[in-house]
């Protein structure tokens, strides 16, 4: 899946890729498992998403960063249970890691990725002067424990690239968090970034809908699954980002989604640093939908 469109892109970037620094390239990227073809048991099933995922890999690739942030859907997933809908429980933090390393596996095959213990910090140190409520996650033996939902974007991203590759922050919010903070949280991370001194990336990690299948035995269906990932669809396209704020919690509730809370960081972000967006997917090959779409600097 790749096009002229993309190669002039990478080209530019390359270019440009010596001059700059702060806030990047951005993405919005899925994490469905049936992606990598390495441990899928279907490789048609998510073959469209997959391609989206590689041309978005290689536009990584030409942005040339020193380090990605990386909005992580786990306390989405650990604070709240599907079974009871119970989606604004758990404690309203912003989880930012602060160990050495960050590690885990997918099926056999195990990642560990160096952490940028110093941008980490100087997040950790600007949230708690913003009053905003981040904590540090030193992690275990010097290594933060990630699963699918940081493991499968990395896949694409840092993954493929020879040593020495970028270093890695990884950043867990809270649907607990107002989301007018998680908006603000983004506008300080993309201000950290421009006094990094550093070329940085943020991806939000992000499925949605999960409630199209009658048929599942965990989600079930709701209309509301449709009726979100169009609202996100539009978005995204338009890149109004912001607008997802007034998400009822009904939708947010029916739905299940865990995209709305790594994208509002990612919308705060895009207020200080505009960005052009490109479009790649929508598609819904099971019970869940997944977008994949870059940002580009307006330079």
């Amino acid at each position: 899946m790749k096009t002229e469109s993309d190669t002039s892109d990478v080209q530019r970037m390359n270019n440009k890729a010596h001059r700059t620094t702060g806030l990047v390239w951005a993405a919005i990227l899925p994490h469905g498992p049936d992606t990598i073809l390495e441990i899928t048991q279907d490789p048609a099933l998510m073959a469209e998403t997959r391609a989206a995922l590689e041309v978005a890999g290689r536009r990584f690739a030409a942005a040339r960063v020193d380090t990605v942030i990386l909005l992580d859907p786990f306390l989405v997933h650990t604070q709240n249970s599907s079974k009871t809908r119970s989606l604004f429980q758990g404690k309203g933090e912003i989880s930012i890691g602060t160990a050495a390393r960050a590690g885990g596996a997918l099926e056999d095959y195990r990642d560990s990725y160096a952490c940028d213990e110093s941008l980490a910090q100087s997040i950790l140190d600007a949230g708690r002067a913003a009053s905003l409520p981040v904590v540090g996650d030193a992690g275990q033996n010097g290594e933060q424990p990630i699963l699918w939902g940081a493991l499968i974007p990395l896949w694409f991203t840092i993954r493929p690239l020879p040593q020495p590759r970028p270093k890695l922050v990884v950043i867990a919010p809270s649907p607990g968090v107002p989301r007018e903070m998680l908006m603000r949280f983004g506008e300080l991370l993309a201000e950290v970034a421009k006094r990094s001194g550093k070329r940085v990336a943020l991806i939000a990690s992000a499925d949605h809908g999960h409630t199209h299948d009658p048929n599942h035995p965990r989600f079930g269906y709701s209309p509301d699954a449709a009726h979100y990932d169009a609202m996100y669809c539009e978005a995204v396209r338009t890149n109004r980002l912001a607008g997802l704020r007034d998400t009822s919690n009904e939708i947010l509730i029916n739905s299940w989604s865990d995209s709305l809370w790594p994208t509002l960081v990612l919308a705060g972000a895009l207020q200080v640093e505009p960005m052009c967006v490109n479009f790649f997917s929508y598609t819904l090959p099971s019970y869940y939908g997944m977008v994949v779409a870059v940002y580009d600097p307006v330079r």
